[in-house]
């Protein structure tokens, strides 16, 4: 390459770059500041969308690459644990599967792994219960494998194969057999196994003394535990788990007490936990005043979810206050300092315990608004006595105090010119004078 083409393009390079660290910076800091309010999804997105930027551009700031990559692991491990938290444990075990393709040491990762691993297995346990008290054989031995497979030695899915398997070995037992079974398991406390046999009873022998009275006995033991069952997941705050076994409970025995008004606040939890998620959707569109709403109303509806609810509320409103914040930073770096001010007092009186610097920003730009006010009321008074240099002054010094304000800049090129016609007209005069001597 020759020399002279060399130095045209260097500058061009350096400014390119310059252009770059910029926009990498600005970047890395609003990416930091969502990072701190604990929005992984938003401190991704902004460093996703600036990535893809430079990447289409064909260069790659190396402090963009690598807060990238470490934002997307955390970003990853963020929305797993939410999508535990909102039962949709498969985009849960998705997202783990991505993190551990790049980081398998990652910190929480194998936690999480082991919880959702957990909830998805507890799930199969379920709806292979239902199997099972369906008659289903095949379908619930296969649910308690799947469990077994994924959460090696719990409890509750060996206790359903052999469940399952009990249930196939008595299924060619005579009816005399199956009451005297149904009542030896009495004692034991085995409620499914003996509502089964006496059922079976009832069916071969209708006038067999007593086998009413045992399968009814059984039926509701078996629903006093499922309702225990819904209770322990109900205060996991696993809400769709426990509706399912309150209303296998209700299947079980009607009248049970509590059941009606249990079902009832499940109905209202599970709604209250779509309008979670929805307005979770609606923050990251900074939807804010959607977001409050729809998490009032959420409020309205929960009882076990509050806690929960009203910690995203403070969120919302401390999202809604940092744009706030950014639009007033806004308005200072173009130079309204007015108008920023404004905005900044507004925040101070909607956070009067502070959100960010915006009282010192106050302070300064009060300061700053004040002297170039001051300065004006100067320079119009020295103008007004004729003192077209001391007004010419003050005037610059307010320009410097706010550029731009009222219409400074006029008046500046007005009277700078009216004072070189002054020296001008002065100079010709002397001319005159020295020419007549």
């Amino acid at each position: 390459m020759n020399r002279p083409l060399l130095r045209t393009l260097l500058p061009v390079a350096a400014g390119l770059a310059l252009l770059v660290g910029c926009s990498t910076q600005n970047a890395l800091d609003r990416s930091a500041e969502f990072a701190r309010l604990a929005e992984y999804d938003q401190a991704y997105r902004v460093l996703d969308e600036e990535y893809v930027r430079q990447s289409r551009d064909g260069t790659v700031d190396e402090r963009l690459a690598e807060a990238h990559e470490r934002m997307r692991r955390r970003y990853l491990l963020d929305r797993a644990q939410a999508r535990l938290f909102l039962e949709r444990e498969d985009e849960a075990e998705r997202d783990l599967d991505e993190l551990a393709a790049i980081a398998p040491d990652y910190p929480g990762l194998a936690d999480l792994r082991r919880r959702v691993h957990l909830k998805q297995a507890q799930r199969l346990v379920l709806n292979s219960d239902e199997l099972l008290a369906e008659k289903d054989y095949a379908g619930a031995m296969e649910g308690y494998r799947e469990a077994q497979r994924i959460v090696p030695g719990l409890e509750t899915a060996e206790k359903g194969v052999e469940a399952v398997g009990e249930e196939l070995a008595r299924l060619d037992v005579r009816a005399q057999q199956q009451f005297l079974q149904a009542v030896r398991k009495v004692p034991e406390f085995r409620w499914p196994e003996v509502a089964y046999h006496a059922s079976i009873v009832i069916h071969n022998v209708p006038d067999r003394d007593g086998a009413e009275d045992l399968r009814e006995q059984a039926q509701h033991e078996n629903a006093e535990r499922t309702f225990a069952m819904a209770k322990e997941c109900q205060d996991r705050d696993q809400f769709g788990a426990a509706m399912v076994l309150y209303k296998r409970a209700r299947q079980l025995d009607p009248e049970l007490p509590g059941l009606a008004e249990a079902i009832a606040a499940m109905d209202k939890e599970l709604a209250a936990v779509v309008l979670i998620e929805k307005a979770a959707i609606l923050m990251r569109g900074q939807k804010f005043d959607e977001a409050r709403k729809t998490l009032e109303q959420a409020l309205a509806d929960s009882v076990l979810s509050r806690p929960a609810i009203s910690e995203l509320m403070i969120q919302n409103r401390k999202l809604e206050g940092m744009q706030q914040y950014r639009a007033a930073r806004d308005l200072e770096v173009m130079g309204k300092k007015q108008e920023a001010l404004d905005a900044f007092q507004a925040l101070a009186t909607a956070w009067p315990d502070g959100l960010e610097d915006e009282r010192a920003r106050i302070d300064s730009l009060t300061i700053d608004i004040d002297g170039a006010k001051a300065e004006w009321d100067a320079a119009e008074a020295a103008e007004a006595a004729g003192d077209l240099e001391k007004a010419l002054r003050h005037y610059r010094a307010a320009d410097r105090y706010y550029a731009d304000w009222r219409d400074g800049k006029a008046r500046i090129a007005r009277l700078e010119k009216a004072i070189a016609e002054q020296k001008a007209k002065a100079g010709g005069d002397g001319g005159d004078a020295d020419a007549g001597r």
